[in-house]
């Protein structure tokens, strides 16, 4: 491989990273970036209980309780997890390529530098004819 191709692939892989990191201005995450969502009253109240509770019956915990001996009845069906990559796995993977492909690059460079030393170092067998 020529210096010129390899200083090609570096730059086009120098670009693809670059390019990557500019796209997460697009697209912000985070928590400051998240919409507020609103408690259903009885999820305030389970979170806020009053000091006073005038009917024990209704109380969040027995009513947690209740939730629960119910959820140990039944047979959970298993649901199929949305687990997507992030960031940070996409940055693992392009940056475990571009360490493949330096890598790579390097030992092709070393094998035809010790060739070419090889060939230079050895005599010429063939003998003209005098």
């Amino acid at each position: 491989m020529s210096p010129s191709a390899a200083s090609f692939l570096l730059l086009l892989s120098s670009l693809a990273l670059v390019s990557i990191a500019k796209t997460q201005d697009r697209a912000p995450h985070g928590i400051s970036h998240e919409n507020p969502m609103a408690f259903s009253p009885s999820a305030y109240e389970f979170f806020h209980p009053k000091t006073q509770n005038p009917d024990p019956k209704n109380s969040p915990l027995l009513m947690a309780a209740e939730v629960d001996k119910a959820l140990e009845t039944k047979v959970i069906p298993r649901q199929k997890s949305g687990h997507r990559m992030g960031a940070g796995g996409v940055a693992a993977i392009v940056l475990g390529l571009a360490f493949v492909v330096l890598s790579a690059m390097g030992v092709f460079y070393v094998l035809n530098t010790r060739r070419a030393n090889a060939m230079a170092s050895r005599p010429d067998t063939v003998q003209p004819d005098a």
